[in-house]
């Protein structure tokens, strides 16, 4: 990825927009990160006001503003109504690796939006960001995500026992890993 000052690249797929989130988002990611069906797999709580929701987003930018991650906001462009994020963090610049991770309405579940929008940053991160790998970490009872990840080609690697320290827990999580070679 490029230094600071790029420009934020925008992905358009057949139904969908994938675009940098903005506070003119706050209402839309509000739906989704209060939510408890949808951020028990995402690894925190339920957010309960706007002002968790206005991190997020700075966080996202900044992160992007320091070529740390990269975040999309997923637009649905007949409604121009946002209905889930997704994207890449824990950069490995060295190794051409990154993990991907991703969320969607519960409004939105089991329509392919969520397969539509990472097959178009899986292309994008291969072609444009020069990535050899792509990782995705999945809790194990999340049966739709490892699907969906199996389904776009993802190998499952194993579980790695308490990886994570998430709502006050350790936690397992699987390892999913798709490589360059394997689709281009």
């Amino acid at each position: 990825m490029e230094e600071n000052n790029k420009v934020f690249p925008e992905i358009e797929t057949e139904r969908l927009l994938l675009r940098q989130l903005t506070f003119i988002d706050l209402k839309d990611l509000y739906e989704i990160f209060s939510k408890e069906d949808i951020m028990k797999y995402y690894g925190m709580f339920p957010l309960k006001e706007l002002e968790g929701v206005e991190k997020l987003i700075s966080g996202f930018n900044k992160g992007f503003e320091d070529n740390m991650s990269i975040r999309w906001g997923i637009e649905l462009k007949s409604t121009k109504k946002i209905i889930g994020t997704l994207g890449y963090h824990n950069f490995n610049h060295r190794f051409l690796r990154a993990e991907m991770g991703y969320e969607l309405s519960n409004n939105y579940w089991n329509h392919g939006y969520m397969k539509e929008a990472i097959s178009s940053i899986i292309d994008f991160g291969f072609k444009s960001m020069n990535l050899n790998r792509i990782e995705a970490l999945v809790y194990p009872e999340n049966v739709s995500s490892r699907n969906l990840l199996k389904n776009l080609k993802f190998k499952e690697e194993g579980i790695l026992r308490e990886y994570a320290y998430f709502r006050e827990k350790y936690e397992d999580l699987v390892m999913y890993s798709l490589l360059k070679r394997e689709i281009l």
